[in-house]
């Protein structure tokens, strides 16, 4: 038998969760993040999870060539643009929409005499990452007319899109501060009625929804997790919304007898209170699951709560089984999913759902239902 490490991946979670947001969003077109690999769910559950989505958002060509392979035709956006001159060939074969923050990227586009779906100016009103610097005003004449350049470049509409991305998505005053600042520049850079505009992640959809215009881009939410280790009210009532997407699963392998007094594991940082029945998970930190959790840190074994004991080694885990005294060889052990709150795994953990999302390694067995 191969080891038992396994993410379950739930297509249909996917839709539910779109669905969700498209109710949320109205009259919104949705990007979905699918960046570093869907979060780590992989593109092939995502494009056809996520299939009425309006466009996916990505980082690299590569993911972009994926998911094309995959049968994805609608929109695809370089949330990054591209990182060297040679990537413009492939830009124009993919069919992809372009995001363009520094100079450099808008010479490089002029220079390549090719056509492009769309592109996007990113502006920089305060998160001080990516995109020119509303702080700049007023613009050179040099930039805006090649910008006014790059709209003979778009083949789909002659029109430029405008985003900007929000620090603190929940928080009404600084994306009030953020948006006086874009539109300001985005005025000042030549924005033309008519153009797309996009602003919001998933904190500003849930916190903010009057920035939920033309396009807006979730992702974390998409996949049935908060973005943050502790979110406020209004983003707890609609995470009560959304389904999970993935189950990281694996089975006992042995089981030990430990006597009172004995101690289990690295270091022996845990010691038995009494007579117990540890239970070894074929599941560890070289998998991605979390080494840093707290002490009263729980998993789900054959439906029951059990905690895990002891340091979380390279390749195995030790469970207590007091709570769950029929577990044996073979018995089915969920360390997030549908059972247990991948939400509760960050806290315990001090990660975000980001990080363990993302951490899960090539050696854990995927499987897409």
């Amino acid at each position: 038998m191969s080891r038992p490490a396994k993410l379950i991946i739930y297509t249909n979670s996917f839709k539910h969760n779109l669905n969700v947001l498209k109710a949320k969003t109205k009259d919104a077109k949705i990007w979905a993040c699918v960046k570093a690999g869907a979060y780590g769910h992989g593109m092939e559950s995502i494009v056809e999870g996520l299939k009425e989505a309006d466009g996916l958002a990505v980082l690299e060509i590569r993911e972009a060539r994926e998911a094309r392979e995959l049968g994805w035709e609608k929109p695809i956006l370089l949330l990054e643009g591209i990182f060297a001159r040679q990537e413009l060939k492939n830009i124009s074969n993919l069919d992809l929409e372009i995001v363009i923050h520094n100079s450099q990227q808008i010479e490089w586009c002029l220079s390549s005499k090719k056509k492009f779906r769309k592109i996007w100016i990113k502006i920089n009103s305060g998160m001080n990452r990516l995109g020119f610097q509303s702080s700049n005003l007023p613009f050179s004449g040099d930039i805006k007319d090649k910008l006014e350049q790059l709209r003979f470049t778009c083949s789909h509409t002659g029109m430029l899109g405008w985003m900007t991305h929000f620090a603190v998505g929940e928080s009404t005053k600084f994306c009030l501060e953020q948006d006086k600042k874009f539109k300001k520049t985005i005025i000042s850079l030549g924005f033309r009625d008519g153009e797309s505009i996009s602003y919001s992640n998933s904190d500003a959809i849930i916190n903010n929804s009057k920035f939920c215009l033309d396009w807006v881009r979730p992702g974390i939410l998409l996949y049935g997790a908060p973005s943050s280790l502790n979110p406020n009210s209004d983003m707890k009532a609609f995470l009560n919304s959304l389904k999970p997407c993935q189950s990281l699963q694996t089975k006992i392998i042995a089981t030990q007898i430990v006597k009172a007094g004995e101690a289990v594991g690295y270091g022996k940082t845990f010691v038995a209170p009494n007579d117990m029945v540890v239970g070894i998970a074929a599941i560890g930190y070289a998998d991605g699951y979390p080494r840093s959790i707290k002490k009263g840190t729980c998993c789900i074994v054959e439906g029951k709560r059990c905690q895990i004991v002891g340091v979380v080694s390279m390749d195995l885990i030790h469970i207590d089984l007091s709570e769950c005294p029929e577990a044996n060889l073979g018995s089915t052990v969920e360390f997030w999913g549908k059972q247990m709150p991948i939400t509760e795994v960050a806290q315990f953990s001090g990660r975000l759902c980001y990080e363990l999302f993302t951490g899960i390694t090539n050696r854990v067995t995927r499987e897409i239902e």
